[in-house]
Order: C-alpha cells, then structure tokens, then sequence
C-alpha cells in the first residue's frame, strides 16, 4: 500500500472547539485489538472485551452525517446502523492496515466545546462478564474484578499502568429506566438485598460488600450487562463515566 497522509489540520478539534470534522489516528483501534489479542486466555474466560464500537446520544439530537476511515485523498465509509452500531468496524480498519484517520463528519455539533460529549463514540472496550446471571458466584466475582484490571490495564500507556485503580465493584446495566435488584445469597438462602448507587449507565455495587455479608453468590433480578469497574470515588476523580455536555448550546426536551 502506498504511503498514506493523515487528515489535514483542518479536520481536527483546533482552540478547544469542534470542527465539522473530528478525527484521530486509525492505528490507536488496530494497536488496542492488538493488545488485547495477546492477552492469555486464562485473563479472558470470565470477562471480555468484545470490541463493539457505536455511537450513543446523550443530546436529544441524531447520529453524524458521516463516518468514514480516511486514506490519503480516498475515504471508505463505515456502516452505522440506526441503533448507532458500526458493524463493520474492524473490517474496514483493519482493511486499511490501521493507517489513515477515523473522521466523523458531525455539522448539527459543529462550533461546540471540543469536549462535549452529547454524541459519544464508544469504541466497545468495557471488559463484561461472558456469562449473563442470573445468578454469579463469588469466585466468579473475584476473578472478574482481578482480570477487569488487567484487561483495563492493556489499553493505557505503559507508564500509566501502575497507577490502574482497583475494579473491585461491578456496574450492573439494564435497558430502560428499570432498577435493578442485586440480592446476596448463601447457597439457596437469600441473605438480603445489596446497596447499589445509580452512577454513568449502570447500577454500582462493591464486592467487598458481597463478602462482608457473608455470601457465595449474588443474583441479579433483571436482563443485564455486568463489567468490573472502579469504585464511584474513583470514577468521579479521573472524569470516567460522567458524560461532559452543555446544555445551554442545544437546549432540547431531553436535557431541559
């Protein structure tokens, strides 16, 4: 393949504002699958990471007008489909030999602060636990939280992962606006329900908790996704999880 130009100066957030054009570097997606594929089996047999990229709407508003790798002078485009998933993903990035520039082409949040997050591309790196509940047990809880630190750990530089904190709670996430209840168990005797606290787009709870109370499993009461996590003191001092928007730019029924 011949030596491809990365995006023009133009293309890119400038003065902390956006542009109509945001890209970054294809080769970070290629590198992180990289990574991650050789992580040994045994980190990954409780939690993984699916790499499942798509675009999520925290202001009211719609998907971008376009999403597309750039090479050189030429673009290929990603397929988004209406639920904001990019199906082919890796194909085409992978297609592109991880060089040229991920743009997303976005006019409707031109001319806001470059940190905004009121559309948000998720490239899918939440490590989750492979099987679906109801019912975990506390082994299972353990090794999950251990192996969500070293698979976290994979994605940040070198001289960062030393200062990983611990992803000694889980985050509980459901569809909708349904709570869910996560109840300690020993054996088949229900010990009681455990405290969890609404933070991001999931339910938290501690597993220390679930050990304090003395129980060997924990079930979970309704459909769900569950990923080890840091604690919510954590998440709040290093900005994880707690969208940036600014409302007052784009007011609409969902943020009034």
């Amino acid at each position: 393949m011949s030596t491809v130009q990365t995006a023009s100066a133009d293309d890119f957030d400038r003065e902390g504002i956006k542009g109509l054009t945001s890209c970054f570097p294809a080769k970070y997606a290629t590198e992180i699958k990289d990574k991650l594929a050789d992580k040994s089996e045994k980190r990954r047999d409780v939690v993984d990471i699916t790499f499942n990229p798509q675009f999520k709407i925290y202001d009211g508003g719609t998907l971008p007008d376009r999403f597309f790798l750039k090479l050189g002078q030429s673009e290929v485009p990603f397929t988004v489909t209406d639920a904001g998933t990019v199906p082919d993903f890796s194909d085409v990035v992978i297609g592109g030999a991880g060089e040229g520039d991920i743009c997303i082409e976005d006019a409707a949040r031109q001319g806001r602060p470059a940190d905004d997050e009121g559309l948000y591309f998720e490239m899918g790196l939440t490590p989750y636990f492979q099987t679906s509940g109801p019912r975990y047990s506390l082994t299972e809880l353990e090794e999950g939280t251990k192996d969500g630190k070293s698979l976290y750990k994979t994605m940040v530089p070198a001289v960062a992962r030393m200062f990983m904190p611990d992803t000694d709670h889980l985050s509980v996430q459901v569809e909708g606006d349904i709570v869910p209840i996560v109840t300690a168990m020993k054996g088949e005797q229900v010990i009681g329900d455990l405290k969890t606290e609404r933070y991001g787009e999931g339910y938290i709870f501690a597993l220390d908790d679930v050990e304090d109370m003395g129980a060997d499993a924990v079930e979970i009461s309704t459909p769900h996704k569950l990923a080890p996590v840091p604690s919510i003191k954590t998440m709040r001092r290093f900005g994880i999880g707690e969208k940036k928007l600014y409302p007052e730019l784009y007011k609409t029924d969902s943020n009034l």
